[in-house]
């Protein structure tokens, strides 16, 4: 991988490129580069790239920052993402979102945190902006995306090497370190691509850090609609990680038909002993609610921290758990819808 321009080294501040894919981001790129573009961080030292792949006004926008390079490219989040590490001229490479907005001292604190030799990458929190609407605040306490309304430490796994991943929609790397290991994987399409850069870095020996205080204001789905879409989107990301079979995909509780199934027999007890089927549903919300506590790291922060994020004890008890397993459903039907698409593919090329 060559990039276009050479390396522009340091004098003082870290210099930084930093690169924004987009695909139909007209909604959303200008509040974006205009977050960007007031950096309390030196002009000359750091440059935006905006890698676009739209059929919408994206690229129209973008053309009206003189200070913003626009580079076109195929859609996909590791094609484009390689496409904006061939176009940086800078030593640290730093990506958001178009749909984050970053707060003025961002790349201040990321020049700070590389500061530290033996660190190659790092990511921080991606919390809902001022002013998102309930749904969105209550969908953000999930712990999705980056952590969301509860933090990145809510979804953090640590290794040897640091933490097991950094996201894809706050995160920085040393250019050396993505060259070394070839860039982005081509055949991460549809995403997943933040992981996998995250796996091979760490195999490789170099030091992934969280760093607490660099953050994002990632802009959370405001409906049920658009979070139900997403998360299939994030079913077709898990599928690209790990690819299960049909039988583990079928097996799992998330799986529709047994929700489907589950509901139908409540309904037909609840008419024949309608007492006892309410009680029934309290214990498996009660039993939920103890596998959220205890078996997933999101859910007791939420707890702890509803006052600081804005959410009440009811809340946290119902609405959030109820979309954390409506996440679950859906990331099982993008996963199986993953499955499907690779299965007809290889029909379609045998």
């Amino acid at each position: 991988m060559c990039r276009g321009m050479g390396i522009s080294e340091p004098v003082d501040l870290a210099s930084i490129s930093v690169i924004v894919i987009t695909y139909n981001e007209a909604l959303n790129i200008r509040e974006c580069l205009e977050s960007l573009l007031a950096q309390d961080y030196p002009a000359e030292r750091y440059e935006i790239i905006v890698v676009d792949s739209s059929t919408d006004e994206t690229p129209r926008i973008v053309q009206q920052y003189p200070r913003v390079r626009l580079v076109k490219s195929e859609k996909g989040f590791s094609q484009q993402k390689n496409m904006g590490l061939q176009a940086a001229k800078h030593e640290i490479v730093a990506f958001t979102d178009a749909d984050c907005l970053a707060p003025p001292d961002w790349l201040r604190i990321i020049g700070r945190a590389f500061e530290d030799k033996t660190i190659a990458g790092i990511g921080g929190n991606a919390f809902p902006p001022a002013g998102t609407n309930r749904f969105g605040l209550w969908s953000a306490c999930v712990g999705h995306p980056g952590g969301g309304a509860v933090g990145f430490d809510a979804n953090i796994k640590m290794t040897d090497k640091g933490v097991y991943f950094v996201p894809g929609c706050n995160s920085a790397f040393r250019y050396t370190a993505l060259l070394e290991v070839g860039g982005f994987d081509p055949r991460f399409k549809d995403g997943g691509e933040d992981v996998d850069i995250s796996r091979r870095l760490r195999a490789k020996g170099y030091y992934l850090a969280y760093v607490p205080e660099c953050t994002v204001y990632h802009k959370p789905r405001p409906t049920l609609r658009s979070y139900c879409r997403w998360n299939v989107q994030v079913g077709v990301t898990k599928y690209n990680l790990s690819r299960p079979s049909l039988f583990k995909l079928i097996t799992q509780p998330s799986f529709l038909p047994w929700s489907i199934l589950g509901l139908s027999g409540w309904l037909f007890f609840f008419f024949l002993r309608p007492v006892l089927a309410v009680f029934i549903v309290f214990f498996l919300w009660v039993a939920f609610l103890l596998l959220l506590y205890f078996g997933a790291r999101p859910f007791p922060l939420l707890i702890k921290r509803r006052r600081q994020i804005g959410v009440n004890l009811l809340i946290a008890l119902t609405i959030v758990p109820f979309l954390t397993w409506l996440r679950q459903v859906c990331i099982n039907l993008g996963q199986l819808k993953k499955w499907r698409f690779e299965r007809k593919t290889k029909r379609r090329l045998a």
